[in-house]
């Protein structure tokens, strides 16, 4: 499979492609290596990229889109926040070393340490001071995954999520009692509960943070549970739903699952088989226009060619389904069922 994945990966690049999907496609899925001259030359090109020019132009004198995780849509701007600023950047291939994420993570760092406020208004229950917090730790961490500041907050989320499936499955009862004791928040129906896409980027960000047992514990109880991971809020253990946007937030939540943790191919099979049942008769991927809820896409710059949208997609199933397949191959003998 990872044959014809990449054979896919080369005949998008032979029609010459926008920037970020060449970029992307080298890096993410054809694998070429760091400081590999054709690898280089993509990356150089990425200041051809209109979305990338959107993004830093947006960008304000601190190093955040002004609301840190709120998002007004009274504000005359395309990037609706700093979180949603810093996923875009990824989403169009920028790591940590280019300056939109680096001014990006300046910022963060100095909102962590008290040098600017967190510019978002406070609610007022005693969830918000450690769901802040969470916010910060979790946009860092999709940055600097191993930053020295996020120890603390690793520990904290590791403790809670061991004591919630102490069982060995999830206990309500016991994410309670480890909040009482360990945050003083109520949590129940809450964004702090362990299925938030905000404390899986922080229980993720190191891999082997979690053991085994507990991983797959976790991720069980997500692909079981109605409405999967919090804020994207749908079920990963049944076909996406048919209309865009519900259809992006599925891909979000594997996407996101494939980059935290090495057990979701346990549990995504079915979901793989599907994705490759929606190819076209060209062999591309085209899940139609782009919802306005999340970064992902574009990565072209136009969509009104239509070819730009099938590239668009395809980068973004083919980066999946590499994880996919170069996930499965350590698993022993289970490698051949994937």
């Amino acid at each position: 499979m990872i044959t014809l994945i990449e054979d896919t990966a080369t005949r998008v690049l032979e029609h010459d492609p926008d920037s970020v999907v060449r970029y992307r496609l080298l890096r993410d899925v054809l694998k070429l290596a760091p400081g590999t001259p054709e690898l280089q030359k993509a990356r150089d090109n990425l200041k051809q990229s209109r979305c990338i020019q959107e993004l830093a132009s947006e960008q304000r004198a601190d190093g955040g889109w002004g609301a840190f995780h709120s998002r007004s849509t009274r504000l005359e701007q395309k990037i609706a926040s700093t979180e949603v600023g810093v996923e875009r950047a990824l989403a169009l291939g920028l790591d940590a070393s280019h300056p939109v994420l680096h001014n990006a993570s300046s910022c963060i760092l100095n909102i962590m340490q008290g040098v600017i406020a967190f510019p978002d208004a406070a609610e007022k229950n005693d969830r918000w001071k450690t769901g802040k917090r969470l916010f910060l730790a979790s946009t860092l961490s999709l940055i600097h995954p191993a930053h020295p500041l996020l120890n603390s907050d690793r520990e904290l989320w590791h403790v809670i999520a061991r004591r919630t499936f102490q069982s060995g499955k999830y206990s309500e009862e016991d994410e309670i009692r480890a909040h009482a004791e360990l945050t003083g928040a109520t949590v129940k129906g809450s964004y702090l509960a362990l299925n938030g896409r905000y404390q899986l980027n922080i229980l993720g960000s190191i891999p082997g943070t979690l053991s085994r047992e507990l991983e797959k514990a976790l991720l069980a109880w997500i692909w079981e549970k109605p409405g999967g991971i919090g804020y994207l809020a749908v079920s990963l253990n049944r076909e996406p739903p048919t209309q865009v946007g519900g259809l992006d937030r599925w891909l979000a939540s594997l996407e996101m699952l494939a980059r935290l943790f090495p057990t979701w191919v346990h549990f995504a099979q079915s979901s793989i088989d599907w994705i490759w049942q929606q190819r076209n008769p060209q062999g591309y991927w085209d899940f139609g226009p782009r919802p306005r809820a999340l970064s992902c896409l574009p990565l072209s710059a136009n969509w009104r060619e239509k070819r730009n949208r099938f590239y668009d997609w395809t980068t973004r199933i083919l980066i999946l389904l590499r994880k996919f397949y170069a996930g499965s191959q350590p698993f022993g003998s289970q490698a051949a069922f994937y």
